[in-house]
C-alpha cells in the first residue's frame, strides 16, 4: 500500500472538480471571473493549480460558492 503525505501549507496544489449537469453552460458562465473552465458538452471541468496550499483554499472556496450559488439560481427558475 502506497503511503500518501499530507500536503504542508507552502507545497504547490492542483484540484480538478468535474461536474456533468444539465446547467454546465450556465454553470460555466457563473465561474467565468472565478477558475478556468474547460466545457465539453454537458460536462465542465475546473482546474486550479497555486503554489501555497492556503491559497488554494481560498481560491477553492470561492468556485464551490459560485458553483452552489448559481445551482441554486438556476432550480429556481428552472
Amino acid at each position: 500500500m502506497k503511503k500518501v503525505s499530507a500536503t504542508k501549507k507552502s507545497e504547490s496544489v492542483q484540484l480538478t472538480l468535474k461536474v456533468k449537469s444539465t446547467y454546465a453552460s450556465s454553470l460555466e458562465a457563473a465561474l467565468t471571473t472565478e477558475a478556468e473552465v474547460i466545457s465539453e458538452g454537458d460536462c465542465i471541468t475546473v482546474e486550479e493549480i497555486e503554489s501555497v496550499f492556503v491559497d488554494m483554499r481560498a481560491r477553492w472556496n470561492s468556485v464551490m460558492r459560485s458553483l452552489a450559488a448559481a445551482y441554486e439560481a438556476l432550480k429556481a427558475v428552472d
